[in-house]
């Protein structure tokens, strides 16, 4: 495989609520976001998501104080609530943040309900995290980067609540979903055991127990994260709550049949859309 990735970094990440609003003031209130635009879905962007039957719905596209935009909220009240630590499917949210102490202190009193408290990782005392379950049952780890990782090429924040640097999936194949992003990137993955303590918490395991994990390293200093948990269940049928679709730049050609989106966060971008081992959606963004 060569050596440069052909994906990275996230270009956007799209979370459906039941109430697009309260989720937006949720973010823009606690986590330091900011509404970019907002507006009904249009068909092409419903399509790049994989959700083209939630074309007309409203949604809004949120940016960072440094002006980034990453995180689009989009309304359907007939969502069906999933637990992503207990479903296959996009499990989490790992965003960029600069204080993770400060940032557990401020989020005392919000939506945001605090799963574990700020610790540092297994992986190394580099990465302080906590995590926390959002309006919409989404899952975020919210984690500071302090100083180098090696193997990991991880970003520098730039803002208080920053950006999705990696994407965590769950899965019944680590190997099988593996392949396919590593097919899709150019690039081997690195596979290991560790804790997931807020799975372990949430499942009733023990807190040292290890899972399977491989990551994926994207360009532009992000990541795709692969959990493979024993005793999982797969997602709800239907449009479910929470984190729905990630889509990421894409370095490599541009396949035949894909779209172009004429608005919205993916303006002017071709697109494809795809749907992974794990059940999740995925949209790759061609420059």
């Amino acid at each position: 495989m060569p050596d440069i990735p052909q994906l990275g970094p996230v270009a956007l990440c799209t979370l459906i609520a039941r109430d697009g609003q309260a989720m937006v003031d949720a973010y823009t209130g606690w986590l330091y976001q900011r509404v970019s635009s907002s507006g009904p879905m249009d068909a092409d962007s419903a399509a790049a998501l994989g959700y083209p039957q939630l074309e007309g719905n409203r949604q809004w596209l949120l940016a960072n104080e440094s002006g980034r935009q990453w995180l689009q909220i989009l309304e359907f009240e007939e969502a069906v609530t999933r637990d992503s630590l207990n479903s296959f499917g996009w499990m989490a949210l790992e965003v960029l943040v600069a204080d993770a102490d400060g940032l557990a202190e401020h989020l005392e009193q919000s939506p945001f309900e605090i799963l574990r408290p700020p610790a540092d990782l297994d992986v190394s005392d580099k990465i302080r995290a906590f995590q926390v379950r959002g309006p919409a049952g989404e899952i975020l780890y919210l984690t500071q980067v302090s100083g180098e990782v090696p193997p990991f090429d991880l970003p520098v924040c730039t803002a208080p609540v920053d950006h999705l640097f990696i994407a965590v999936l769950s899965t019944p194949s680590r190997e099988q979903s593996l392949a396919q992003y590593a097919a899709i990137n150019g690039t081997a993955g690195l596979s290991f055991d560790t804790k997931i303590t807020v799975v372990n918490q949430a499942r009733g395991f023990d807190l040292d127990r290890r899972h399977p994990v491989a990551t994926l390293q994207l360009a532009g200093q992000s990541l795709v994260e692969i959990d493979q948990i024993a005793e999982t269940e797969p997602a709800p049928a239907g449009i479910n709550s929470g984190m729905a679709c990630v889509a990421f730049h894409c370095s490599g050609p541009a396949p035949a049949g894909t779209g172009r989106a004429s608005q919205g966060a993916l303006g002017g971008k071709l697109f494809s859309s795809h749907e992974g081992c794990a059940g999740e959606h995925f949209t790759l963004v061609y420059s």
